[in-house]
């Protein structure tokens, strides 16, 4: 630790930027990384803002992904330490001071990688000792330097951003036609004559089809360019001109006439998607809505395509959530996995337990977790704070009425209760229920008791916690469980809409997290089990059988399936709807996983992590937030996957490096019986790095695309080609989320020599690239690139400029 003047700061920090009544601010920077050992320097910079001198009396709290740092120094006047998993503390040595005006930096040395902005510190607030008010402390967070990080492979340098860039935006690519949208219709006939699009429609419909008329009305109102209505027919039937009207329930057709248009589909469901998709051609074409007589015949390779969207970790606003799923409708997305408990978070109202979210949804300033929980991954200290993404939870009625709203738009909405794993939040908050009841009602105190008071043993699950486990010997975790169930069963009933399955969990559950459980062992002895994964599957199967006595059946990750008897299998298989494998990473052989589950005998719906997870970094450039376990996902990565070919998902490794393809052809292949238990595709976003819904928009768009192709169709229709794709996003699916006001990614430049002369390309046609030659940021003054330039310039910058977005940059350092 070193004490600097005023003058000598590192960075620069500025009074005017506070906001708040923390009489400091707080800086972070990143200082070096060594990828060979893994581990990284950083510092911290307390500057004194206030108008009197700060004392021994203080702590600063704060978020952190890194683990428990060392200090370079000996010196030892404010130390660091952990308070819980993830969030730490910084507080002073007995007489400590430093004057108004002052400065000090803590150096730091770390365990692990820091490969961009999401791997900061977040969440920072500040208390004087006795004080239980927290004062929000926002970190200045210097910006990560370029060079630091050019050693990561497939780090997205100039050069290698524009053979991305020519493969993707080849010149001869030509522009997308009338009936291009995603996902790609399987058959356009076209005919004779044209059809006025931008009409009002006169919606008529056959009995039972009430929400698909509903919908055609409101999304079908035309443009305002003819007030003569074209008649709109929804039937119910297909003609089956096509053979796959007699097997695929999603199959539709759709008759478009100069004397009105036709939908027919051989379900409800099928007459929604070609209403959907009519909505979705009178948008393409809008500019000039006289399209092609035609006849359409569509249908979906699979019957789930999904989005899992994780309010826990970091909360949503349920009417952000309806937002998004106006979108993923007209995509044709069918499924939402909510997931609504977490370690980190209990996020529905369920009656009779209010403790679920009167601690489970809050999230501040604490060492004792009494009333709420502990702040993880970003917020203020304040757990009654509604403004940030620590606090908040979904109100039964609320509930009700979103399940109403996503079902009218053709969306099932499966709920996700984690278990036994992941529980933490439901722990922490069944022990404040006994607290609150123990002197008072005592039976009641106990009566959903997850835990095992005797219980010693000692885990850590994947996510650093030794705590999250319900255990299965304990009657108060079915009584809670079923509790839950029961509730939301009601939820749905009174909503009015299909509960497709209840989402249990059943992922990432540590090793051996009863070993030393008495209750635990005394019911291994009287169920005659050896190990503690029987005791798991004890829990499983309870789960199912309870499930099932009610007329539902389950869903789970990939661990719920695996690694199990013949004798469990027998039992499981029919009580599952959905297994969700998610690892699909090459080089550690989970791409196997998927298939194995689904030559089992379970139904299986294709997570890849290195194709579906959103909340992974579009690339390595430092400025893109997200996670990068499994690699990194764009929208081209999610276009990759191959449901029926998942070895050739991915050509790459998580660290970018070339994967043996002739390997990976050889691997377990998918038995042909199996084939139909590879139901469906589903992304995921998961929320640690969340801090707003703006996010959540960047992450997904343009990412899902791939998926809602995939889901569609399983290989690329004939002409489908990457370019071809990229084409239909850059004429027309990125312009519809601009003109909707939807937050996405635009990618980065490509910057390379040529003959002496430097030339740039762009992944849409149509797009600016700006750029400077000076080593400053490029903006939307900066030059703009028209054609190849000389320039003696050491280092060019540039930027993508595109439908009011911007990218981040692109280097060249020669």
């Amino acid at each position: 630790m070193r004490h600097l003047p005023l003058a000598a700061l590192l960075l620069s920090l500025s009074a005017s930027a506070v906001v708040n009544e923390s009489p400091v601010t707080l800086s972070w920077q990143l200082d070096g990384t060594n990828s060979r050992n893994r581990d990284y320097t950083y510092s911290f910079v307390i500057k004194n803002v206030s108008g009197t001198t700060l004392a021994d009396d203080w702590a600063i709290y704060y978020n952190a992904f890194s683990g428990n740092s060392l200090p370079l120094d000996k010196q030892g006047h404010i130390k660091m330490s952990r308070v819980f998993q993830g969030y730490y503390k910084l507080t002073p040595d007995k007489g400590f001071s430093l004057a108004p005006g002052d400065s000090v930096v803590l150096d730091f040395r770390a365990r692990g990688e820091v490969r961009g902005v999401s791997y900061a510190p977040d969440g920072a607030h500040f208390a004087f000792s006795g004080d239980s008010m927290a004062r929000p402390l926002r970190i200045n967070v210097k910006p990560l330097e370029w060079n630091s990080f050019r050693h990561i492979p497939g780090f997205p340098t100039g050069e290698l951003r524009y053979a991305a860039n020519e493969e993707i935006n080849p010149a001869t690519q030509s522009q997308s036609g009338p009936f291009s949208i995603l996902p790609a219709l399987k058959s356009v006939a076209t005919e004779n004559g044209t059809v006025d699009l931008s009409s009002t429609m006169c919606v008529y419909a056959d009995d039972g089809l009430e929400r698909e008329a509903a919908y055609a009305s409101q999304t079908l109102t035309g443009s305002g360019k003819k007030t003569i209505g074209v008649r709109l027919s929804l039937m119910s039937g297909a003609d089956s001109r096509n053979t796959a009207g007699r097997s695929n329930n999603e199959y539709y057709e759709i008759t478009l006439a100069a004397d009105g248009i036709s939908v027919r589909g051989v379900s409800k469901d099928a007459v929604l998607n070609g209403v959907k998709t009519l909505a979705r051609l009178a948008e393409r074409n809008a500019g000039s809505p006289e399209v092609a007589c035609a006849t359409i015949c569509d249908w979906p390779d699979l019957h789930y395509r999904g989005l899992m969207l994780d309010v826990v970790r970091d909360y949503s606003q349920l009417s952000d959530v309806k937002r998004l799923i106006d979108r993923l409708a007209i995509y044709k997305i069918n499924r939402l996995q909510f997931h609504l408990t977490d370690d980190e978070g209990w996020r529905i109202e369920i009656p009779g337990l209010p403790e679920l979210t009167d601690v489970g949804s809050r999230r501040g300033m604490t060492e004792k977790e009494s009333g709420f929980l502990f702040q993880s991954y970003a917020g203020n200290g304040n757990p009654d704070d509604l403004s940030t993404t620590s606090n908040g939870y979904i109100p039964k009625a609320d509930f009700v009425e979103f399940l109403r709203y996503a079902y009218a738009r053709g969306v099932e909405v499966i709920p996700e209760i984690e278990s036994p794993g992941h529980a933490r939040a439901a722990i922490v908050a069944m022990k404040a229920r006994r607290r609150n009841l123990e002197n008072t009602d005592p039976e009641a105190a106990r009566y959903f008791q997850v835990w095992d008071d005797d219980d010693t043993s000692e885990y850590k699950s994947a996510q650093g916690y030794n705590d999250n486990v319900l255990n299965p010997a304990m009657e108060g975790t079915y009584r809670l469980m079923e509790k839950v169930v029961d509730e939301i069963i009601l939820m749905y009933r009174e909503a009015g809409v299909p509960l497709p399955y209840i989402h249990m969990g059943g992922d990432e559950v540590p090793k051996n997290p009863w070993a030393k459980s008495p209750a635990v062992q005394r019911l291994m002895t009287e169920k005659g089990f050896t190990t503690t994964h029987e005791v798991e599957e004890y829990f499983i199967t309870r789960i199912a059988d309870m499930i099932a006595a009610k007329g539902y059946k389950i869903g789970g990750w990939q661990e719920a399936a695996m690694r199990h008897s013949d004798n469990i299998d027998k039992q499981l298989r029919p009580h599952f709807a959905a297994v969700n494998c998610w690892n699909t990473v090459a080089e550690w052989n989970g791409d196997t996983i998927p298939y194995s589950v689904a030559n089992n005998g379970y139904p299986v719906v294709l997570c890849n992590v290195s194709n579906f997870y959103f909340d992974l970094c579009y690339n390595a450039h430092p400025g893109e937030p997200g996670l990068y376990w499994g690699g990194y996902v764009d929208e081209f990565r999610s276009w990759d996957a191959r449901p029926y070919n998942i070895y050739m998902s991915s050509t790459k490794t998580i660290d970018g490096l070339p994967l043996d393809m002739e390997k990976q052809a050889g691997k377990l292949p998918l038995l042909p019986e199996a084939k139909a238990n590879i139901i469906g595709v589903q992304g995921q976003l998961f929320s640690e790095t969340i801090r707003n819904f703006d996010m959540v928009e960047y992450y997904l768009l343009p990412k899902i695309f791939g998926l809602v192709e995939r889901g569609w169709n399983t290989e690329p229709l004939p002409g489908q080609t990457k370019a071809a794709y990229n084409r239909i996003l850059s004429d027309f699916e990125l312009p519809s989320l601009q003109r909707a006001g939807f937050c996405f990614h635009v990618a980065q430049p490509g910057i390379k020599v040529v003959k002496g002369k430097v030339v740039m390309n762009s992944q849409y046609p149509t797009a600016e690239i700006r750029y400077t030659t000076d080593g400053s940021e490029p903006t939307a003054t900066s030059a703009l690139y028209s054609k190849p330039f000389a320039t003696d310039a050491k280092t060019i910058r540039a930027r993508t400029f595109f439908l009011g977005r911007q990218s981040l940059d692109s280097r060249m350092e020669r």
